[in-house]
Parts: structure tokens; sequence; C-alpha cells
């Protein structure tokens, strides 16, 4: 296999001598090189003195920080998988070089020290580029005394870019459309945005001339460019060369990809995905390679790439949970498809919370403003297996109860259809019975009401000739009719409801339908309360006022006391109303015109102070 990392070097002992462990493990020349995962190269204290070096050589200092070229998965279109698609691509990049190798100029004539030092300082810069990318980097083994590599270079662009396609299907498949000046009728622009593109491959082979004389052998591949595109960074490549002709550039090569390319192809703001035609695919560049693949292989592998490079750094980042507001990684984070994030104790405890009152139905996203659903494959990892099983029955049965043509049966309870005549036939004990009465199927007589049924099971009961059964029934007959004194049915589920305080828009708790507690009728917002019916009944806005106004409470309660204790009031001298004394204290206030008096002179008191006292009425006495 191709040596992907370094895991240590000893100290050289000359300038010309390498050590053992320098050298890369040994493949055939057919094995082909695949980007694997694994941690990044550990360089020991006897390689610290030729890493720096190396990153000396490079123009590199040895404390900056680099940013580090991630390769992102790449995921085959078909079903053949990953490695497969990954394993042709580096496949074809190597076998295209080799060719290469063959139509190469003239080799240049080298002095034994000219091809040892070239050796050394290659040797340096891969040790080096190691270092650097890490597992982006897949090292091959030395062929006829030359090095060849293979770096995939990821473009990350933090603030996003669009990606569009010009898309034409008027022949019945999905291809490229016309450009701005042709004929563009049948063509669709498809946009999207990323923050990841695939990465660029970029494969090299080192002469034994290079760096002194020759520059790198190189081919590079990306899938979402087309030929003239690579083309134009190839030649940009032989300019870097030629500007540092005689230096290691293999390294700036990788960063001016990873930095200048796309503002070089002109896609600083948007990229525009496109095929070659058949005179660019003859006349480009023999180092680029392009699949020219069509835009519904692209696409969704484009996207794919990006939402994996976004999914590792979100687990990789630190967030606040909106629930416990605590800091987590994002490990400890339940994302949902509608891009909500959750930590995963808040998510459980809410998830056991709905299933165990029986809400299944008000199971979405904890977001206030989002309504999105809980997958169940993210219900399955947070709750236990007969909660899971609790929710899968509950939410079956809520969704046959919102069904208006759904009745169970009223002996073993199985979901029967009601046909045009409200009547059933149970499919698991074939019980045929009426619908509205769930007694047995009458045809041709009228339903017995459930008042009718009361009142002759209360009659055999005084006769004391009441089955087992048939109390059972005759207790909930009683239960229903207590609840009915108080309630409303709702109109979807003909669940009982009964409203305690509040307005008069009622929200179903076991299918979530609003409707009306006046009229009983179903309605969607507050427009059903323009008519005839009020939001608010006149007793809950007196409760209200009641509530909100501590003085008219006040008032309420020394009206109430005044009625229990009419013998011991004292009337206003007012409004002539019974007011009655607070304990012992004469000072009287009239809770009907909110006058202050005195029980004992029965005067108006506009100041206490010069009411009561030594030369005035006594303040606090006892009733006779």
């Amino acid at each position: 296999m191709p040596r992907k990392s370094s895991r240590g070097r000893g100290p050289r002992s000359g300038p010309n001598s390498k050590s053992a462990s320098r050298n890369p493990t040994s493949v055939s020349g057919s094995e082909i090189p695949h980007g694997g995962g694994g941690a990044a190269p550990a360089v020991t204290e006897g390689g610290a003195a030729a890493t720096a070096e190396a990153l000396d050589r490079l123009g590199v200092s040895a404390g900056a920080e680099v940013a580090p070229v991630e390769m992102p998965p790449l995921e085959a279109a078909s079903s053949s998988g990953r490695d497969e698609v990954c394993g042709s691509l580096e496949e074809e990049a190597v076998r295209k070089l080799q060719e290469l190798v063959g139509l190469g100029g003239e080799e240049v004539e080298l002095t034994e020290d000219e091809a040892a030092a070239n050796d050394q300082r290659q040797e340096d810069e891969i040790f080096a580029l190691e270092a650097i990318f890490g597992d982006n980097i897949v090292i091959f083994n030395k062929k006829e005394g030359q090095r060849s590599f293979q770096v995939h270079v990821h473009i990350e662009i933090p603030d996003g870019i669009d990606v569009s396609a010009r898309l034409n299907y008027g022949s019945g498949s999905l291809k490229y459309g016309a450009g701005h000046d042709a004929d563009a009728s049948d063509n669709l622009v498809y946009k999207f945005r990323v923050e990841h593109l695939p990465p660029i491959l970029l494969t090299c082979l080192l002469p034994s001339s290079y760096p002194s004389h020759q520059p790198p052998l190189f081919t590079i591949f990306a899938e979402w460019m087309n030929k003239m595109m690579i083309s134009s960074l190839c030649q940009m490549l032989d300019t870097v060369w030629e500007e540092q002709r005689g230096m290691e550039v293999t390294y700036q090569w990788v960063q001016w990809l990873q930095i200048s390319s796309l503002s070089h192809l002109g896609f600083a703001n948007e990229i525009l995905l496109s095929s070659d035609s058949a005179c660019d695919r003859d006349h480009g560049d023999k180092r680029a390679l392009s699949h020219n693949a069509l835009p519904d292989v692209i696409i969704p592998r484009m996207m794919r790439c990006n939402d994996d490079k976004c999914h590792e750094a979100f687990l990789r980042a630190i967030h606040d949970c909106m629930i416990c507001f605590t800091e987590f990684p994002g490990t400890d984070f339940i994302k949902l498809p509608c891009h909500h994030f959750f930590c995963s104790k808040c998510m459980q405890t809410y998830c056991k919370m709905h299933v165990k009152e029986g809400t299944v139905l008000k199971l979405l996203c904890p977001d206030a403003k989002c309504g999105g659903v809980v997958p169940p494959n993210i219900l399955k990892s947070l709750l236990g297996e007969e909660e899971f099983d609790r929710w899968e029955g509950l939410l079956l049965r809520r969704t046959l109860d919102s069904m208006s043509d759904v009745v169970y049966c009223p002996r073993c309870e199985t979901a029967c259809l009601e046909d045009a005549d409200n009547d059933a036939v149970c499919s698991s004990c074939l019980f045929s019975f009426c619908t509205l009465c769930r007694d047995r199927r009458h045809v041709g007589e009228t339903c017995m009401v459930p008042e009718e049924k009361l009142l002759i099971l209360e009659k055999r009961q005084e006769a004391g000739a009441l089955q087992e059964d048939q109390l059972k029934f005759l207790n909930e007959l009683r239960s229903i009719k207590t609840i009915m004194k108080d309630s409303k049915m709702c109109p979807r589920c003909k669940m009982a409801i009964s409203k305690t305080e509040g307005c008069n828009k009622m929200s179903c708790c076991n299918c979530g339908q609003y409707f009306c507690y006046q009229c009983n009728m179903a309605i969607d917002g507050y427009e059903h309360f323009r008519g005839s019916c009020v939001l608010f009944p006149q007793e809950e806005i007196d409760r209200w006022e009641m509530r909100m106004n501590p003085r008219a409470q006040r008032q309420v309660v020394a009206q109430v006391q005044a009625e229990m204790f009419r013998q011991y009031a004292h009337p206003c001298p007012t409004c002539r109303q019974p007011c009655p004394k607070v304990g012992n204290n004469n000072h009287v206030f009239c809770w009907a015109c909110q006058k202050h008096f005195c029980a004992l002179c029965r005067k108006p008191v506009h100041k206490t102070s010069q009411h009561f006292g030594p030369k005035g009425c006594k303040q606090h006495t006892t009733d006779p």
C-alpha cells in the first residue's frame, strides 16, 4: 500500500546518507492509492530539525500556522460506493501521469553531485509536505528512481458561494444548456449554495532533474471543472515554476490552487458549471483530466460533499442549546432536518414527555416558529424500545382518529371503516355494528340515544336484574353524562373537551383541531369571531378585570362580606348600601360608592386624624 504519513525520522549522519526509516513503504507499481482517514503524522524529536529545515526550503516558517488541506469524502452517484469512485479517479490520474513520462522531453544529464543534491531536496520536500498536509497527501513508491505523490486540495469558502448550471432537458436527458449567446429557450438555471467544494486532485512525479533543471510532471483533476478550466490551472502552475525555476514549487502549487484558483477562473462570486465542446476536448492541455460528467451526477455529488463537510465542521464546533442555554460540543447535539439543533439530553426529555402524556402529534421541532417533524430514526435513538413502540401505537391511533370514516369496534377496539349507512363490520371479530349507537346492526330501526339507554339500565339496576357487563356500561354512561354537561365534542375526532378559562378558540389535544367553544364549529384562525360568536365571554372578561384590578377585587370581597354579615353591617350615609366593619375598626370603606364613613356617627370621613381622636369618635370599638 502507498505510504500516507511518516511516524518519525532519526537524525541524518551525512548530507547524502538516508535513514532506512525514511524510505517509502514498498508497493508494486500496479497498486492504486486510496485516500484514508486516521491521525495526523507524528514527528519525533529526532525529526524536528529535519522538519524545520524542509519547511525553510519551501519558504514556510516552522512556527507558522498552515491551513491543512482537507479531503472531503467522494461519494458515487451509483451504488458502487465511495472507495470505487475515489480509486477510479486516482487510478486515472496515475495512468495519465505515466503516459506523460513516456512523452517527456530530453533527459538532462546530471553530475553525481547534482543528482544527489536533487534527491536530497526531493526527499526533504516530500517530508515537509507530509508534515503540512497529513492524510491529504498520498506518497507512492519510488519507481525507476522517481518519486510521485497525490495531494487532495480542498477549497473552503466560509461565507459560501453560489453554484449555478444552465440545464437543458429537451432531448429527454438532463444536459448542460447553451450559453448566454446561443438559443437558450429550452434552458433552465439551477442554483445552489455551498461552503465546501470537492477536492482538486494534483498528482505529481518528480524527475531526477527536479528541482535544479526541470519542473515536476503533474496532472490535475477536478470533477466540477471542464477541461479548458483545468488547462488554465495547468498553465498557471507552469508560470509559478518559471518564476521560481530551480526551487521546490509543489507547496506553492498546492497553496495557489487552494487560494487563487477560483479567482483565476473568474469564480469569485459564482461558480458556473459547464461541459466541454468537442473542440475543447481535443485542444485542451494533456495534463488536464476531466470526466465531462452529466449535471445529474456532478450536482448531487457537490451537494453531498458540502453537506458532509458542513456536518464535520458542526461536530467539531461548540454550540449553545436553545432549550437549556448550555454550551456543548457538536457531538452532543441532535440536528433535525429543519437545521435546528438541541442537546441530546434536552431532546430526550422533550420526546419522552410527549410520549408519556400521549401528545405525539405535538412532538415537533422545539423551536416555536418551526413546527418541523422529528424523524423516526432520531426518536428511536432517543427513546427506549418500549417508549418507541408506544409512540408508534399512539401515532397510528391519532392518525386513525383524525379520519372521519374510521370507527372502532365496541368489542375488540379494532379500527373499522364506516359505510354510507353508518354501519361497519369488524375485520377481526366480524362483529357488525351501528357506528352511531355502537350497538349491533339494526336495519330499519332507529338508534337508541344514550339517555334512553341510561334510563333503561337504571331501571334494571333498581330491579336488581343488571348483569356485570351492563353495570360497567351503566357507569360509563353516567360518566359520559357528567362529562358532557360541562364539555364540548371536538368536531373532528369527537373527543370531549372542557374549558376551564380563557377564550372560545379551543384546540383539541387529541387531533390538534381548532374549534369554537360557543358554536362547536371547526375553525382555522380568528376570522370566525367577527360574526355572532365572541372570542371572550363576558364572565371571562369580568374575571380578567377582577384579577388585574385589586381595587375591584376588594370591592367584590366587601360586597360578599356585607351580604353574609348583613345584621352586623352599617349603612353608608351616601348610598345606603350595607358595609361591614373590618374587625373593631369604625373607619368603614363603602364597597358601592367608594366613600369613607364612620360607623359610630354615620358621617363621611375625609381625614382619619381629624375625625378620630380625643375630641372625636373612637376609632376602635366593639359593636353591641
